[in-house]
């Protein structure tokens, strides 16, 4: 894989393939002696997981290294920060609404009923009690307690993931330092000059890990492919293929969704997705929005033609706020399941247009890592006041839904990114036209 004629692209996808081989040939060749198989996942994960951490010890640093690279280096009148802000956040706030209205359709369309799947399991009343300790853990945190958490008492500890909202705290923070040296910029520019090489240098240090570390993304990706085939319950995914397929069904509906609005912006979709497709890809096996930011920044960057400080502010913030996937279409379907057992219609326009609101502004801080669509689905029924049993049952096929969906939330923040860039005039439209799909950090890596 390694062989520098192969394309960087080919190469992942290739990955993909011959890591649901291996985990299916392993899971049938030694179906009868399982500790062969449990030995073998323990040394995939050394290298799947492995490489998902590398991808999440990176992601504070690049949000404050970036963030703040961004502001210092923005042209012209500072307000425009002002102006990006906001749309990024609107625009994951439509989407986000779009894709719960879709979720709910799609529940109603395939006739899901949360007391249909209760036969699944023996006792869901055990799988519930593990998950209202959690509901309670969010009820514990109102909306201006959250608002606050944004503000960090120790930026350190948020640089350490640390806090309630870690995340964006880290964005909080970093905004509020590239601000200040920014004003700096006129009153004392030599002070502002040997802010800027400092923060100049630590972005290339970071910049020149992710490019190390995308270097072994197809070992990642055929690691984490081989152990989610090997150790997955099949049997689960049969039993609730409805939910499934709605599950998927939604997630192409958004997709499409997302190609229009590239549309109405003037951007060919066929030249986005090709440009995309890598960090995707990437996003569809691994699972972690927030892993996968070092290679959005870099697509959006390298590939795109988007400007550093659209490309890193939307991507940062899509990682938290408006999850089409995880925060959008999961948790619609989880209430559309729920509400006809408590006899309420969820088409009910009323009904609708409540939950639509509820799920659009609960997703914000919702962690871009392994579980946040069970905490966005907790933070919505909590807010309704629905029961919380259905998401015990829904966890036998979580991890083949949860790759679709985080793909989803993943590629809102670049078509978000699309979108403020061509508002904002910070794209290279030559560039996104370009036939060069191969960024500076993947040309490295190859």
């Amino acid at each position: 894989m390694q062989k520098k004629h192969m394309n960087f692209t080919i190469r992942v996808l290739s990955a993909l393939v011959l890591g649901l081989a291996l985990g299916f040939v392993l899971r049938t060749v030694y179906a009868s002696n399982m500790e062969i198989v449990n030995q073998s996942i323990v040394w995939y994960n050394v290298v799947g997981n492995g490489y998902v951490r590398l991808l999440q010890m990176l992601v504070m640093p690049l949000i404050f290294v970036s963030i703040t690279m961004a502001l210092i280096n923005i042209k012209g009148n500072s307000n425009n920060l002002g102006k990006m802000t906001m749309i990024i956040i609107a625009v994951l706030m439509i989407t986000t609404a779009i894709s719960a209205l879709v979720g709910f359709l799609a529940a109603k369309g395939f006739g899901l009923d949360a007391s249909k799947l209760q036969s699944l399991v023996g006792d869901i009343s055990k799988g519930a009690s593990n998950y209202e300790g959690r509901l309670e853990e969010f009820s514990s945190r109102p909306v201006p307690q959250q608002l606050l958490d944004i503000i960090p008492t120790n930026p350190f500890a948020a640089l350490a993931g640390m806090g309630g909202s870690p995340t964006l705290s880290v964005v909080f923070f970093a905004a509020l330092v590239g601000s200040s040296a920014l004003g700096l910029r006129k009153k004392k520019p030599e002070i502002f000059e040997f802010f800027q090489k400092i923060m100049q240098s630590l972005h290339d240090v970071v910049m020149k890990i992710v490019a190390f570390v995308m270097r072994l993304t197809p070992f990642g990706v055929l690691a984490l492919m081989a152990k989610f085939m090997a150790t997955s319950d099949l049997n689960a995914f049969a039993q609730l293929g409805q939910f499934l397929l709605a599950s998927y069904i939604s997630i192409i509906i958004m997709l499409i969704v997302h190609s229009i609005i590239l549309i109405i912006f003037g951007y060919n979709p066929i030249k986005y997705y090709t440009k995309a497709f890598t960090v995707l890809t990437f996003a569809f096996s691994s699972r972690t929005s927030a892993g996968t930011l070092p290679l959005t920044v870099s697509a959006l960057k390298d590939k795109m033609g988007i400007s550093e400080g659209v490309s890193n502010l939307s991507a940062s913030l899509a990682v938290t706020i408006g999850q089409n996937g995880c925060a959008g279409i999961y948790p619609a379907m989880v209430v559309a399941m729920i509400a006809p057992t408590l006899g309420i219609n969820p088409l009910d326009p009323a009904f609708l247009i409540k939950a639509v609101i509820i799920i659009a502004i609960g997703s914000f801080g919702i962690a871009g890592v392994g579980g946040g669509a069970t905490n966005a689905a907790l933070i919505t029924l909590s807010a309704l006041g629905f029961p919380v049993g259905l998401v015990a049952i829904l966890l036998g096929i979580e991890p083949l839904i949860d790759m679709g969906r985080t793909m989803l939330n993943v590629n809102d923040g670049m078509v978000t990114a699309a979108v403020t860039g061509k508002i904002c005039n910070e794209v290279d439209i030559d560039k996104f036209n370009s036939s060069d799909n191969t960024g500076s950090n993947e040309a490295e890596a190859m």
